[in-house]
């Protein structure tokens, strides 16, 4: 592995001890979910410009993360990226903190507020639009859930996209397979999703959600597109613990100090 690939999977799991803490400290729920989205949100934000977001920029990349319980993930890679402060991360889930377990747009350099499920993607439509008319090279990123998909605004989205080839829209689906309380197809299967996105009109990719450095590389590769890119991102709820990767108990129960401290041995 090259020296490049080991600091990033380094980044990856020093992502995951901090938002063990944070929850584990909040006595918070979602570890599982954020689990899933490290590195797709990680690779996002290595082709984002920073400075046009740190800076509040009209003209700036919109990232939304519409699975607005993986909030601990958005805000720690945020702070990976100079967009949160440690102190101000640490104060996630206490008293008279902005952050709490779904993400609020109060919060300095978050978009939009995501704590109900399936409307991410029509608001990053809307941007997508709007950024056309100020700065057609900055970019929309939409994170959403594989289960947060059975709202079917999110295909009139896809449709609205597609008809207006908003080359603009960059939509990141977390596959990892497991809704709030069961598995997603239990209760409505997707498949084949990546023909759904085919057929809507999106330049789709079938890929490894934890792949870092392959995601970002394609992030980048698919800068040149003429239609909306859809990322079928391929994940493991819990991923990179042993005892939580693939097991749905995770998306409510915190981490006690047990846990904890078997989850620091794991990410050691």
């Amino acid at each position: 592995m090259s020296s490049h690939g080991s600091a990033v999977l380094e980044e990856a799991k020093a992502a995951r001890r901090l938002i063990a803490e944070i929850i584990h400290k909040a006595g918070a729920s979602h570890i599982g979910t954020a689990y899933s989205c490290v590195e797709i949100l990680r690779a996002i934000y290595r082709n984002v410009d920073v400075a046009r977001i740190m800076a509040g920029d009209q003209g700036r990349d919109r990232v939304i993360l519409s699975k607005g319980h993986g909030a601990t993930a958005l805000y720690t890679v945020m702070h990976q990226f100079g967009l949160m402060g440690i102190d101000d991360l640490r104060t996630y889930g206490q008293n008279g903190s902005l952050l709490s377990g779904h993400v609020s747009h109060f919060i300095p350099r978050v978009e939009h507020s995501t704590g109900a499920l399936g409307h991410g993607l029509s608001v990053g439509v809307g941007a997508a639009i709007g950024l056309r008319g100020i700065r057609p090279d900055a970019c929309v990123y939409v994170v959403t859930g594989d289960g947060e998909l059975h709202e079917g605004s999110n295909w009139e989205a896809c449709m609205l996209a597609a008809h207006l080839q908003l080359n603009n829209l960059r939509l990141f689906v977390d596959v990892n397979n497991l809704c709030g309380i069961a598995h997603t197809s239990s209760a409505c299967c997707l498949d084949p999703l990546t023909d759904k996105f085919r057929s809507f009109g999106f330049e789709t990719y079938n890929v490894d959600g934890h792949d870092e450095d392959a995601l970002a590389a394609l992030i980048t590769r698919v800068k040149g597109s003429e239609r909306p890119v859809a990322f079928v991102c391929r994940t493991i709820k819990g991923k990179g613990i042993s005892f939580m990767e693939g097991q749905n108990v995770w998306h409510y129960r915190p981490p006690n100090k047990e846990a904890m401290e078997k989850i620091l041995v794991e990410l050691a």
